[in-house]
């Protein structure tokens, strides 16, 4: 009898460990998340922007009447432009930095067209000879304040948060000559006019992001990065539309009001480190999306968007601090 208990128990014991191995499934090992080590050192970079500008309502927009019953609208798309980034920042601390940077862009788009009617924000013009002028200006500055954190061998992200003050500035001008009918005995003429708007937004708040970054080995990552603003200002807008008439002036609309303008950007990248006895040189590429929502007013059409895309390439150099 007791050798028989002694063979249950045996044969259950063996038995529930058999289902407890069958249940455990593929054992896991969590990854260390950790800071870099304590460091001092400055940094010092410069980027190349090539950048489109755009607009998501009519501003840069006119329609052309070749018949009573045929209207096509066309857009004067704006031009790619270079522009610039630069940055510096001090390291401190476990994966602490000061981040300072500044992003540029400007350029004009110049377009002329001839013959036609052409609808201008409330005015025909008939049979006119018009150049036509985009000149958008775009100017960001980012101070940030970061921390590098490492997801195991090959992944880390730098959180940051800080503040960014934006200036955005859109100017359009129509110039040109139009066939004007006027009163006898003086009948058609042609008359030179000008018309002109302007739309400026300056904004400043919070601004919070992440730049996630994966090494590919031998100094090669690639990256995404991401952040988000809103920012508080002014939008400004001013039209200046002309009297097609002998000896009229020009009326000027001005409009002002306080803004709220939320902004998203996302960065797309590969980068290259090569280490140096004095410090690490990064060579830097990728593409870029920014939009800033309903920032610029226009009286002659609804406020619009103003976005920015396109590819950039920059140097990077950071040096320890003794």
């Amino acid at each position: 009898m007791l050798n028989l208990k002694k063979t249950a128990v045996a044969v259950l014991a063996f038995g529930s460990s058999a289902v407890f191995a069958g249940t455990m499934g593929p054992v896991c090992t969590a990854g260390n998340v950790t800071v870099p080590c304590e460091r001092n050192a400055w940094a010092f970079g410069v980027q190349a922007l090539y950048l489109k500008p755009t607009y998501d309502s009519n501003i840069g927009s006119y329609s052309v009447t070749s018949s009573p019953s045929t209207v096509s609208i066309e857009q004067n798309d704006p031009d790619w432009n270079w522009g610039f980034k630069l940055e510096g920042a001090y390291h401190f601390s476990t994966g602490n930095d000061l981040n300072l940077n500044w992003y540029h862009l400007g350029g004009e788009t110049e377009t002329t067209r001839s013959a036609g009617t052409f609808t201008i924000p409330g005015v025909v013009v008939v049979g006119a000879s018009d150049a036509f002028s985009l000149k958008p200006r775009w100017d960001a500055v980012n101070l940030e304040f970061g921390q590098h954190v490492d997801f195991g061998e090959f992944k880390n992200i730098r959180f940051h948060g800080g503040v960014q003050y934006a200036r955005i500035k859109t100017e359009l001008s129509h110039v040109g000559v139009a066939s004007v009918t006027l009163p006898a005995p003086s009948g058609t003429t042609a008359l030179a006019y000008r018309l002109g708007n302007s739309m400026t937004f300056n904004g400043f708040g919070p601004r919070i992001g992440a730049d996630m970054s994966y090494d590919l080995g031998n100094g090669l990552a690639v990256y995404g990065n991401g952040a988000t603003a809103i920012l508080a200002g002014t939008s400004k807008g001013s039209t200046v539309v002309p009297a097609l008439a002998a000896f009229a002036l020009p009326t000027t609309f001005n409009a002002s009001r306080t803004a709220v303008v939320p902004e998203v950007e996302a960065k797309l990248g590969l980068t290259y480190t090569y280490a140096m006895a004095q410090g690490d040189l990064s060579l830097d590429v990728g593409y870029m999306w920014v939009n800033y929502f309903k920032a610029q007013q226009s009286l002659a059409t609804t406020d619009s968007d103003f976005g920015l895309h396109g590819p950039f390439a920059g140097l990077k150099w950071v040096g320890t601090v003794v």
